[in-house]
């Protein structure tokens, strides 16, 4: 009987979970982020974050449009993200139009905090003028 517990009787379908692809150009890197992102993705997604911010990219653009599930741990990691990006000097935006990613940062009143815009186009553009915008 025991031996029959142990053996599935059908297959179950584990989602992909999430995908990164990465851009980059002479003005700036995106890195696109797709599926969900969940305490099982956060040491990779944080991880491949700072190899970008290693690099030194002239600005980097994190666009969350693509998720479908952000978690407390999501969260955390753009606040990380930003503050790292900061430290070393990187201009950073993120790209994210959808309720799982949005709901909770206004929720917990981040948006003030985080440089939030509609798509990767939108924060590429804002990242091109915001040298303009800063104190020289």
């Amino acid at each position: 009987m025991l031996d029959q517990l142990a053996v599935p009787r059908r297959q179950v379908d584990v989602p992909a979970g999430m995908t990164l692809r990465v851009t980059a150009t002479a003005e700036a890197t995106v890195v696109a982020v797709r599926g969900d992102v969940d305490l099982a993705v956060l040491a990779r997604l944080r991880s491949r974050l700072g190899e970008e911010l290693d690099l030194a990219p002239r600005a980097l653009v994190l666009d969350l449009t693509g998720v479908g599930f952000c978690g407390s741990g999501g969260i955390t990691e753009l606040l990380v993200a930003a503050s790292e990006a900061h430290v070393s000097g990187v201009p950073f935006a993120i790209a994210a139009d959808g309720r799982p990613v949005l709901r909770p940062i206004r929720v917990l009143g981040l948006e003030h905090v985080l440089p939030i815009h509609r798509s990767a186009a939108a924060a590429l553009e804002w990242l091109a003028v915001l040298p303009r915008l800063l104190p020289g």
